[in-house]
């Protein structure tokens, strides 16, 4: 039997580009393992969003060819031979290289005697079809939660952006594949349903027939089960098109009151130059709407330090909207150049000031992360238990709001239980209490 071993990096839509793989290399009747030794063929399931990142994925690969490339068969997937074939090919011309667009062919890439290039010409994926693996079941004995893909792709076209580049076009998968693939993971004992895509916001809008994001998410939320929906990252250029229908949906009690939209810059000029599509004031409108209609809702949003075109009093209206509009968490990336893109070829900050300024709102964000949980002390927190702690002896939930809940236990078989916290201590990141008793 062909042993299979796979690594990933990235997004969440990277992990659910890896469980497709996984499925595809299942219906050979190959087997995936954890030892990559032992492996027959390696893929590497690459991300290139900022340039650390894919400086990694390049030293990663010269590891591997080193290593390996004379007894194993290497093939890279995901954003890095999609946006970056020529340096890919370069770096391990051994490989066969699969793009964002091919992963529904990966078995092509194992089977075949000689390096391949798959779906570089066009978008060669199923959009009518999910699966789950079979060997992903297991991961419910040490975790409840898996990502579902809804799209493909997406409408915005960033200034710094990679991503569009390494998946260049949009394209919803159809509701019925959505469906069936939640009805699976709910079968198979998943407890957390991420949907996820490069932006959730903007699903269905390719579809003939209208049917958004509200609509799926409401249908889904209708399912019989013990589940929960974590709604995955949307673009504010769009919410103007489903936020009704989004506000509804977050009603629900089978969807967390999280939610992600980056406003990536709290300046309007720096905001166009990044060809956002949205001002600060929309933003902050639709902050206060959800904050209105869902008040227990958590907000995270990224920022990016140091883009061309923030000076001081861009980085100052920043702070300005952080302040005033108090994330419950920021991602806080300094501005990396990425080739190919249109920021590239602005002028620069340099590296010291991007510092200094993510070094400065990073603690900004942890006081306001902080004193936001701190209000939890000594409450009663309502959590379900997803994984294993990172920590020895720990398990790990979600409150309703989506809240990190940190508790000292063992008992593994509260794994998917809903149960009743009280809130003991807390970090800017997360929760951390005792158990009451079972909810």
């Amino acid at each position: 039997m062909m042993k299979v071993y796979i690594e990933t990096y990235g997004c969440a839509l990277n992990k659910a580009d890896s469980m497709l793989m996984i499925s595809e290399i299942e219906k050979l009747g190959a087997y995936i393992t954890d030892d990559i030794d032992d492996a027959d063929a390696i893929i590497i399931n690459t991300c290139v969003v900022r340039r650390e990142t894919e400086e990694r994925m390049i030293l990663r690969l010269k590891e591997l060819r080193e290593k390996y490339s004379n007894k194993k068969k290497i093939i890279v997937a995901g954003c890095l031979p999609s946006s970056r074939p020529a340096t890919t090919r370069e770096v391990i011309p051994e490989a066969s290289l699969v793009s964002t667009s091919g992963i529904n062919r990966i078995a092509d890439a194992i089977l075949s005697e000689k390096p391949v290039y798959i779906g570089f010409k066009e978008d060669q994926r199923d959009y009518d079809r999910i699966s789950i693996p079979k060997s992903l079941t297991q991961k419910t004995d040490h975790d409840k939660s898996i990502s579902i893909p809804i799209a493909q792709g997406c409408l915005s076209n960033c200034s710094f952006c990679i991503t569009k580049i390494a998946r260049p076009y949009f394209r919803s998968y159809q509701p019925k594949a959505i469906l069936r693939a939640v009805e699976d993971a709910i079968e198979y004992g998943f407890k957390e349903i991420e949907l996820t895509a490069q932006d959730t916001a903007v699903y269905g809008f390719d579809l003939e027939k209208r049917f958004l994001l509200p609509d799926l998410v409401m249908e889904i939320a209708e399912l019989p089960g013990d589940f929960m929906i974590r709604i995955g990252m949307m673009n504010p250029q769009w919410l103007d098109k489903i936020i009704d229908g989004l506000l509804e949906v977050y009603k629900h009690p089978k969807v967390f009151k999280f939610i992600h939209i980056p406003v990536q810059s709290g300046d309007n000029k720096v905001l166009k130059i990044m060809r956002r599509g949205y001002t600060v004031e929309e933003f902050i409108q639709y902050v206060k709407e959800f904050r209105n209609k869902i008040p227990e809702i958590t907000i995270a949003t990224d920022i990016i330090v140091g883009h061309p075109g923030e000076d001081e009093e861009a980085f100052e209206n920043t702070l300005r909207l952080v302040k005033e509009l108090m994330f419950d968490r920021i991602h806080i990336a300094q501005y990396s150049i990425r080739p190919l893109t249109e920021a590239a070829s602005m002028p620069q900050i340099k590296e010291d000031i991007k510092k200094k300024r993510s070094s400065y709102l990073q603690k900004i964000q942890e006081e306001i992360g902080y004193n936001i949980n701190k209000e939890y002390i000594g409450k009663r927190v309502k959590t379900l238990i997803i994984k294993r702690g990172f920590r020895e002896n720990t398990l790990i939930g979600r409150s309703l709001s989506y809240k990190p809940v940190v508790i000292k236990e063992t008992n593994e078989n509260l794994l998917g239980s809903w149960i009743y916290v009280d809130i003991k201590e807390v970090t800017y990141f997360d929760l951390r209490g005792e158990i009451i008793t079972e909810a």
